[in-house]
């Protein structure tokens, strides 16, 4: 390759890569390796930290209800125990002065004298001067609590695109107020300083410093409950010289929120001890990246690939991929974490283009068979080498980068016939197996198959290749290679009509051709069988993803048929709104597991056919969150898509759905379009608590619905497709009809 034309390349490869980086394409990618490398990272030394969690129990511990009483009972237990610092991350935002139990903990806090309280922004956080974010509302406890509070610090998150917090706004500023996060206030009022510079704390371009999480493994060691503080079940100096954070630790109560993390979905106050970890123990995360690294190692790889040697470029493509997951270690030890996704990008760019251009050198000078053969040793060896990766690349990874296409697993067969038939200059040909009780046809291209007998000419087994000269007008030659020869198992290939090639000029089998095209198809069998052991691998992984599924609803179903039509519903809309084909099976295949988490909820509650009480309904409104839980953490894509559906698809478009009352385009499109899908065919369906409507009069509210319940662009693309969502629920509705 002229240098010149390299050089061409490299400017162009590094533009697209930078184009991709700046436009934040590669960002979900990116997350990924962070979150990886952050699970090595997490806060793994003594933190002098205690977390005092309300829990489910503490009434049956206790013997009473719990009320602010006790808080001022704990304050004044810490007070006893020399605690160095109070946190509270619970609001309290009513004083009465008539009201005992107020008093009281307006006292302890009093006596106290190290107690912070939290303040909250209720609106998004998006203006900013400086590192300070504007708020545009506060909330916090009543004034008189305040007043007596030794400071005040935020505790409102910042969430990235896939909705994970990874970070917290170090400082927020109301009107000439400014609050810092908890966690640096914490560090403030020890280090008796301010913090108000990026030199303080390293802070990121949106003004916010990156959380070293404590491990949910290690959580449990810093935790302990409010019943057991009151009844004073912990060890000597337990509380002596710490930091305590107090909040509430019971899915559902009006203090507790729930928020996701990079370790999956974890209680608030864990997410603010966390913080303070950070900020008490300087151990905090740096990003670093800078275009001029990434010009340097793409200068760099440009002169490594320009040998255009592949057994060379592997060695170097892997040694310099191997030294930025290397970057993992830097994160672990110094906190310092470096972007790697472009610099993959950019390698496996690289060293595709050069392999496939290397390839086609070579190839340009094959003309003997054993110059063939020795290319497709040399090139087996060498991506088989490569494709080790199972053991690097996970499975989810592949699917993000775009690979494991069902269509290409279903086409092997004919992709690898027709590479062979290319590959020798032949014109038609096909794969057959036998067996003692039949002869099956595998793969076969071109019409030529047609005009012969296999099974007459496989009465008798052929144990090595055959080839015959003039067998008809249409047929010139034909040659039958015994590919695979077991006692109760044969493959044989037919292949029919050879051209000359630049490989071979010959119009005639040759036993050059036959030793070539021996090598190809026994390698092309392998992948037919590989492809097929997939498929099936996959048919049957959706069918236990189904019958649990099925298994689910008939708890509080008459039939199983609604998972089949919020299925096929959910595709239909993927289709209309432009998903490609494989992401529409990825929706319709997740979407049976929506209300998996309905197998927690009993069954007085679940199948009562009156109308729920208060108490009941949060019960039940429980299940996308445990649904979630339960699927949490599974490589397969399909669960990671079920999870997502399983806990926004009864989120709403304008925010008043749950568990989270997201809204817009903050609820993953994938919840939008399975909230849709469910209501549509809970109101065309029977219950036991009501009867269907017709589909016009479900129409018609999902059309009142649009831009409140529903994303209106969802709605359009649904009310478009009337005939086939008509059809979809006639055919189900046949077949319950049907089988009963």
């Amino acid at each position: 390759m002229k240098y010149f034309l390299k050089f061409v390349f490299s400017l162009i490869i590094y533009v697209l890569i930078l184009f991709l980086y700046k436009t934040n394409k590669l960002e979900k990618l990116e997350f990924i390796t962070y979150d990886w490398r952050l699970k090595g990272a997490t806060l793994k030394e003594e933190i002098p930290l205690v977390i005092i969690g309300i829990t489910g129990d503490f009434e049956k511990e206790i013997g009473e209800p719990f009320s602010r009483k006790h808080y001022s009972e704990i304050l004044k237990i810490l007070k006893e125990e020399n605690a160095k610092i109070i946190v509270f991350d619970i609001f309290f935002p009513t004083f009465s002065s008539e009201n005992k139990d107020d008093i009281e903990l307006l006292n302890g806090i009093k006596k106290n004298g190290k107690v912070i309280l939290p303040v909250f922004s209720p609106v998004k956080l998006t203006k900013r001067e400086n590192i300070f974010y504007i708020a545009e509302s506060i909330r916090g406890s009543a004034w008189q609590f305040e007043n007596f509070a030794l400071s005040l610090g935020h505790i409102n998150t910042y969430q990235d695109r896939d909705q994970i917090v990874r970070k917290i706004p170090a400082y927020i500023k109301y009107k000439e107020k400014i609050y810092p996060q908890l966690g640096i206030e914490v560090k403030r009022i020890l280090d008796k300083t301010l913090y108000f510079s990026k030199q303080s704390i390293p802070l990121d371009e949106n003004g916010c410093f990156y959380i070293r999480y404590i491990s949910p493994e290690l959580i449990e060691k810093y935790f302990i409950s409010f019943s057991d503080v009151l009844k004073k079940n912990y060890e000597k100096n337990f509380f002596n010289e710490k930091i305590i954070i107090i909040g509430q630790t019971i899915v559902g109560a009006k203090n507790a929120d729930l928020i996701p993390t990079p370790f999956g979905t974890e209680f608030g106050v864990f997410v603010q001890a966390s913080a303070i970890g950070t900020n008490i123990s300087n151990k905090y995360i740096r990003h670093v990246f800078s275009i001029s690294y990434l010009l340097v190692y793409a200068i760099f790889l440009s002169l490594i690939f320009s040998n255009s040697k592949i057994s060379l470029n592997t060695i170097y493509t892997f040694g310099f991929s191997f030294f930025i997951l290397l970057t993992s270690r830097i994160f672990i030890n110094k906190g310092i974490f470096f972007d790697v996704v472009p610099f993959l990008f950019l390698t496996i760019f690289y060293y595709l283009f050069f392999v496939f251009y290397s390839l086609f050198l070579t190839l340009k000078k094959l003309f003997q068979k054993e110059t063939i053969l020795k290319l497709v040793k040399e090139t087996e060896e060498e991506f088989t080498e490569i494709l080790k990766p199972v053991e690097s690349f996970r499975k989810e990874e592949i699917s993000f980068l775009g690979f494991g296409s069902e269509d290409l697993i279903e086409n092997t067969p004919s992709m690898v016939l027709k590479t062979i038939l290319l590959s020798s200059g032949i014109e038609s040909g096909c794969f057959v197996s036998k067996t003692d009780k039949k002869i099956e046809i595998i793969a076969k291209e071109g019409e030529k198959i047609e005009e012969i007998n296999i099974e007459e000419i496989l009465i008798k087994d052929i144990n090595s290749p055959k080839i015959i000269n003039k067998f008809n007008d249409k047929i010139r030659n034909l040659v039958i290679i015994p590919i695979l020869l077991f006692p109760d198992f044969k493959v044989y290939g037919f292949f029919i009509n050879k051209k000359p090639t630049i490989f071979s000029k010959t119009s005639k089998f040759s036993v050059e051709d036959i030793n070539l095209i021996e090598t190809l198809s026994l390698q092309g069998i392998i992948a037919i069988q590989n492809s097929r052991l997939n498929l099936i691998l996959k048919d049957a992984q959706l069918e236990t993803i189904f019958r649990l599924a099925m298994s689910i609803e008939y708890r509080d179903r008459e039939t199983g048929g609604h998972i089949h039509r919020v299925s096929d519903y959910a595709y239909l809309i993927g289709e209309k709104i432009g998903f490609k084909k494989t992401e529409c099976n990825l929706i319709k295949n997740a979407m049976p597991l929506h209300d998996i988490g309905k197998i927690a909820i009993p069954d007085n509650i679940l199948l009562k056919p009156g109308k729920l009480t208060e108490e009941e309904r949060k019960i039940i409104e429980r299940h996308p969150i445990i649904g979630a839980k339960m699927l949490e953490g599974s490589k397969s894509i399909i669960l990671k898509a079920a999870e997502v559906i399983a806990l926004s698809h009864h989120e709403k478009y304008d925010g008043t759905g749950y568990p989270y009352g997201l809204s817009e385009n903050k609820i993953p499109i994938y919840g939008r379009i399975a909230t849709l899908s469910d209501v549509f065919d809970a109101l065309t369906s029977k219950r036991i608590y009501k009867e269907p409507i017709s589909i016009e009069d479900a129409f018609e509210i999902i059309n009142e619905e649009k831009g409140k319940t529903f994303d209106p662009k969802i709605v359009d693309a649904f009310l478009k497709s009337k005939e086939k969502v008509i059809e979809i629920h006639r055919r189900y509705e046949k077949e319950e009809l049907f089988n009963l």
